[in-house]
């Protein structure tokens, strides 16, 4: 039998401090300074929401709002779908995990629906999210990989540690793409995607019939996870500026306008090629007002078919959309 609280106010609590550690990210102890309770408190309320079975793996339904919103921002950009969370206040402790949970929502149902016979992936931290939220599930006939260097300095959130996690939950079949995202050269890029171990991977990613990807904000308009890896220092930086670039998407910088920039940091990207990237079924996840920017000069380039975002961001980028058309149609 269920517990029952032995007050309303008890109930609201226990909701609120679920809220705070699911959605919020919040630990115990910024919990307990936030709602002025104890620390022991703060687990006997969390134990009561999920007694209460108000704590579920992913949160049914939206509010009619977000729905208008979802509808607006699909219309506008031109997606087939579109996925808004509630945005949780910008000190929460992990504001990714909001979005994981959604597009794990959106990735069970899709994986259930057997339309998916080949899973792309890209990197970051709202995909590890996304992992980290999903249940586990029967999908061996799938095969998991990615579209992109899978080797990267920190191993939570490289493609494959994704990957590797994701066939655990799942018992997909998953591949490895043995290479780091960026060369030191074209030349040494060149040659490392002619190995034959690449070709193999490269000819299963290019029919993913459903690509999952993470956005990033370039150095200097947003934080770059780029930049904090390792990857990318001070003097790429300096050439992404002068070229104008806006946005990163699977290791490819495009301008404010989404065309791709003619720099050497893109002619050392390995993975899949945005010509590539045309034919696929793409959906993004990202969030976060820094990266408005970003995610909006990615639509532009049409290369997306989905975005799951918060809500913030869906009313900035209508409002920069709106803004941009307006003084179109006065010139």
């Amino acid at each position: 039998m269920k517990a029952k609280p032995s007050t309303h106010s008890e109930a609201d609590l226990a909701l609120r401090a679920a809220w705070l550690s699911y959605v919020g990210g919040y630990t115990q102890t910024q919990i307990a300074d936030r709602l002025k309770v104890s620390r022991m408190k703060v687990h006997r309320l969390v134990a009561m929401a999920h007694d209460m079975g108000a704590v579920q793996v992913f949160i049914d339904g939206s509010p009619e709002d977000l729905l208008q919103l979802e509808d607006q921002l699909r219309q506008r950009m031109g997606l087939e779908e579109c996925i808004l969370v509630p945005s949780v206040t910008e000190d929460a402790a992990n504001p990714e995990i909001n979005l994981g949970r959604a597009a794990a929502h959106y990735l069970k149902s899709r994986l259930e629906s057997s339309e998916v016979n080949v899973l792309g992936l890209g990197w970051g931290r709202s995909l590890s999210e996304m992992v980290n939220a999903l249940p586990d599930m029967d999908c061996s006939d799938v095969r998991m990989v990615p579209v992109l260097g899978s080797v990267v300095r920190k191993m939570a959130l490289n493609p494959y540690d994704v990957i590797h996690r994701l066939v655990d939950r799942t018992g997909g079949e998953g591949y490895l793409l043995p290479v780091p995202l960026f060369a030191d050269t074209e030349q040494h890029r060149d040659v490392l995607m002619a190995q034959r171990s690449v070709q193999d991977v490269m000819g299963i990613a290019v029919e993913a019939d459903l690509t999952m990807v993470g956005l990033g904000a370039v150095p200097d308009q947003g934080h770059s996870l780029l930049m904090e890896l390792g990857e990318l220092d001070e003097r790429d930086a300096a050439s992404l500026r002068e070229v104008g670039a806006a946005a990163e998407i699977l290791g490819q910088f495009l301008d404010a306008n989404g065309q791709r920039v003619e720099c050497e940091i893109n002619q050392r990207t390995l993975g899949l090629s945005l010509d590539q990237l045309q034919h696929h079924h793409i959906v993004a996840v990202a969030g976060g007002m820094e990266k408005v920017n970003a995610i909006l000069a990615v639509l532009r380039s049409g290369l997306l078919k989905g975005l799951i975002t918060d809500e913030n961001v869906a009313r900035r980028i209508l409002a920069l959309w709106d803004d941009t058309a307006s003084k179109t149609s006065t010139r």
